[in-house]
C-alpha cells in the first residue's frame, strides 16, 4: 500500500509538471515498541487495521480528502495531529464512542451526574449552554472532549470537515465522517453498497479511485 500511495503521488507531480517534494510523503511507520508504548498510554488496543498502518505504511500522510493526521509523541505523550502539536488530540479511552442519536442522553446523564437538572435541549447545540453553566469556562472544552470521547480523530478533510476512528464501543474500526459546525452530527463513511468502512476499507476505496484518476 505504502508503495502504491507514493506511485500516485509521483504520477499526479509528473502530470502537473511540480518539482519533487523536499520531504517524504508519510511519516515514519511506527517500532514495535512504540506501538506498545502508545496503547499502554491509551489503556486499549488499537484496531487492528490502523495499528497495521502504522507499523507498515507510516504514521501519517496522505489520505482521503486532505490527509491522515499524524500520531507523535507530544511533551511525552501520543496524540494525534492535524494543525499544531500545540493541540493535539489525546483519546480518551474512559467510555465508549456515543453515535449522534444517543448524544443528548449522555449528556443529560453527565448534568444529572454533577448535579444539575438539564434545560431545554437547543436545536443544533444539545446541551451545551448547560455545559457552560456547570463547568463553566472549561465548559465548551469538556463538551468537545466528552463528544470524542472513544475515537480519535484520523483525518482532516478541510474547511473545518474531520475524519474519526472509533477506538472503544461496539462499532470499534469503523469511520465516522463530521461536517462543519458546533454540533454537527458523526455519519459512517459507507461504500458504494451501504456498507460501513473501517479503516482498510475506506483507505483502500479513495487509493484505488485515485489510481484510476491518474491513469
Amino acid at each position: 500500500m505504502r508503495e502504491r500511495v507514493i506511485a500516485v503521488e509521483e504520477a499526479e507531480r509528473r502530470a502537473r509538471g511540480r518539482a519533487p517534494y523536499g520531504y517524504p510523503t508519510f511519516e515514519p511507520v511506527l517500532t514495535p515498541a512504540e506501538l506498545v508504548e502508545v496503547e499502554a498510554q491509551l489503556g486499549v488496543s488499537l484496531p487492528d487495521e490502523y495499528r497495521t498502518f502504522l507499523a507498515e505504511v507510516g504514521a501519517g500522510g496522505p489520505g482521503p480528502a486532505l490527509n491522515l493526521t499524524s500520531l507523535h509523541r507530544v511533551d511525552g505523550k501520543w496524540g494525534w495531529i492535524w494543525e499544531s502539536e500545540d493541540q493535539p488530540w489525546l483519546l480518551d479511552p474512559s467510555g465508549p464512542f456515543v453515535e449522534t442519536e444517543d448524544w443528548a442522553d449522555q449528556q443529560t446523564a453527565t448534568l444529572r451526574a454533577a448535579g444539575y437538572e438539564p434545560t431545554t435541549r437547543d436545536v443544533d447545540d444539545d446541551y451545551l449552554d448547560d455545559y457552560r453553566k456547570v463547568f463553566g469556562d472549561a465548559g465548551e472544552e469538556v463538551w468537545v472532549l466528552e463528544r470524542g470521547r472513544g475515537a480519535i480523530h484520523i483525518s482532516d478533510n478541510g474547511c473545518g470537515m474531520t475524519g474519526w476512528l472509533i477506538v472503544v464501543g461496539p462499532h470499534r474500526g469503523e469511520l465516522r465522517d463530521r461536517d462543519c459546525a458546533v454540533n454537527p452530527p458523526f455519519e459512517p463513511y459507507v461504500d458504494a453498497n451501504g456498507n460501513r468502512h473501517t479503516f482498510r476499507s475506506w483507505y483502500l476505496e479513495w487509493l484505488e479511485q485515485r489510481e484510476r484518476e491518474v491513469r
